[in-house]
């Protein structure tokens, strides 16, 4: 009996099958960059670069300098954004410096926003085949300080489009977990914060349907950062990035270290 027992244990372990981790395509920690610098392959745009007091895994990060209006970013080009195609998983970890500042209000105006993207695709539409930026991970700030988070896209001609979340969240000085998944075959868009998906804002119109989603089939470029459309009051905003990572699955949390 103990021997046909053994024996079962066995044949189960043998059967057990360990999830392999995803192949990253684009992976960045920053560790192997110089501070001050950029990590190369990525073009960089504004007050930008790695400190090391800062991280969540290892001992840097990318530090996005305060401003009161415009990008901060890093972008992408290259074969890797070919083997991406139009269906991926990215994510990042981010961080906001506290206070955050509110919407700078124009004279005249009572009230002011600030939509701001985090990571943004150039592409052409699946559907006009025109020049479209599809903004995969972006919020809007109102004048309570708490933002909410935003699928929207660009077009060249055509205007604006897209979906914002009814609830609102506020900007925090621990690292958040960001992950986000598009699908051009299906038309499809998730956003993810700390493993809760932003449902609100998900997209899923089916195969062929790209009226409202326009998902392309591939990317031209991928940018990372912070680009504030309006101005913020007071010196702006000053943000960190680590740990970014992009795979045709879901690549899920990295232990910080």
């Amino acid at each position: 009996m103990l021997l046909r027992l053994l024996s079962l244990t066995a044949l189960l372990a043998s059967a057990v099958v360990f999830a392999e981790a995803p192949k990253l395509i684009i992976s960045e920690d920053f560790e192997n960059v110089a501070v001050g610098d950029t990590p190369k392959g990525f073009v960089k745009k504004g007050d930008l670069g790695v400190v090391d007091d800062v991280s969540h895994s290892g001992k840097k990060s990318l530090r996005i300098e305060p401003a009161t209006k415009g990008g901060r970013t890093l972008t992408k080009t290259g074969p890797e954004l070919a083997a991406l195609g139009g269906q991926f998983w990215g994510r990042f970890y981010f961080k906001v410096k506290l206070p955050s500042p509110l919407p700078f209000v124009p004279e005249g105006k009572k009230t002011a926003s600030i939509h701001t993207t985090f990571v943004s695709g150039k592409a052409s539409s699946p559907l006009f085949n025109d020049p479209i930026e599809v903004r995969l991970m972006g919020c809007s700030t109102n004048m309570t300080g708490t933002y909410a988070w935003m699928y929207n896209v660009q077009t060249a001609k055509r205007g604006e489009f897209g979906v914002g979340a009814k609830t609102r969240s506020k900007y925090s000085d621990e690292w958040t977990l960001a992950e986000w998944s598009v699908d051009n075959a299906t038309q499809s868009y998730h956003f993810y914060i700390n493993g809760q998906e932003v449902t609100d804002i998900a997209v899923s119109k089916g195969a062929g349907k790209f009226e409202g989603a326009e998902l392309p089939g591939a990317y031209d470029s991928l940018t990372f950062g912070w680009l504030n459309y309006q101005a913020a009051a007071g010196e702006g905003f000053t943000v960190w990035i680590d740990d970014l990572a992009l795979s045709k699955s879901r690549v899920g949390p990295t232990s910080a270290k």
